[in-house]
């Protein structure tokens, strides 16, 4: 096979090395060693990086990357990838996994026309930002800062259970029309994409967000009661959700094709309310009031009345989410 390109791992860095692509061989990225007989696999030994996190893959279009459901995520060119879904590479495209930065170099060329692409795409860059209305979604792992602790000896165990949870999670948002931002450690937040007028595209967008939230909820107990899912029988799956809705900037670094960073005060509002929920309600979901305006004539709902909210200077109503009326 021909050099068809190659990876500067740890660039920027003394460790700096170069990992060649070959041509018509899917490269694989990940925490372990692969088969003798498997795909091409460059390791990057963190524990941060999952077993299987990320692939490179060629076609006639050229080289596309793609992340594999990993716990921790793979960005592009500073965005978060979806995962499942395939990107296009260009030369000087930089890849981050875990704390490890990788550089693409698809033309034929030596070093010094990588870094000169590298500098053009510096030139390029630019913040791009937007606002627009959004519901957004927060599942928190309930308790899994101890589960950590009792694991310390074997943080890939739970890593990977973390991985399976969160990618069946992912399964239930993107089904659904929903896009997820981001899983920070035991958290997942995702995102449906509405706009500032009133009627049904917003009303839509929190209908299918308030969906996957009850779908993820009734797979919760069958992840539980798999040990190939959750191998901790002393430690129950608990996953609390909750739900906001309201303008957010979502921003894209440069033009690669990529999932939005969504920031704001909605965002922040539904990581408060998921905090809201007390040992005595473990797996609740609850929303704020601008949500249920949208969806009350489709869900059932109990209004657990006006709450304090940390960073808001008024009480927010709030309301628990409990199933869809009968159709």
């Amino acid at each position: 096979m021909g050099l068809a390109g190659y990876l500067v791992v740890n660039s920027g860095s003394p460790d700096a090395y170069f990992f060649e692509l070959e041509e018509g061989k899917v490269l694989e990225i990940g925490r372990k060693a692969g088969s003798p007989v498997g795909p091409r696999k460059l390791v990057i030994a963190v524990p941060e990086v999952s077993s299987h996190h990320a692939e490179l893959k060629p076609s006639s279009d050229g080289w596309s990357l793609r992340d594999m459901g990993s716990t921790n995520g793979t960005r592009l060119n500073g965005n978060w990838l979806q995962a499942g879904q395939d990107y296009l590479l260009k030369n000087g495209d930089h890849i981050k996994i875990a704390q490890v930065d990788l550089v693409v170099n698809l033309p034929e060329g030596s070093p010094q026309r990588l870094l000169e692409a590298i500098e053009d795409e510096h030139e390029r860059t630019q913040l791009h930002i937007k606002l627009m209305t959004a519901t957004i979604l927060v599942a928190d792992i309930r308790n899994f800062t101890s589960l950590m602790e009792v694991y310390s000896d074997q943080p890939n165990l739970v890593m990977q259970a973390a991985q399976r949870v969160f990618g069946r999670f992912q399964e239930e948002i993107t089904k659904n029309h929903g896009q997820v931002e981001k899983i920070a450690g035991d958290a997942v937040m995702a995102y449906w994409q509405g706009d500032d007028r009133p009627g049904s595209e917003q009303n839509a967008c929190a209908y299918q967000a308030c969906f996957s939230a009850l779908r993820i909820k009734e797979s919760v107990p069958m992840l539980a009661g798999k040990t190939n899912d959750w191998p901790f029988p002393d430690h129950k799956l608990e996953v609390d959700i909750a739900l906001a809705t309201g303008p957010v900037a979502a921003g894209v670094l440069g033009a690669g094709k990529a999932s939005l960073a969504v920031l704001g005060d909605t965002a922040n509002l539904a990581f408060r309310l998921e905090k809201l929920i007390g040992t005595d309600r473990a797996g609740d979901i609850i929303i704020d009031g601008t949500t249920y305006e949208l969806i009350k004539n489709n869900y059932k709902t109990e209004s657990m009345g006006p709450i304090t909210v940390k960073g808001r200077q008024r009480p927010v109503d709030v309301y628990r989410l409990l199933s869809l009326y009968a159709s």
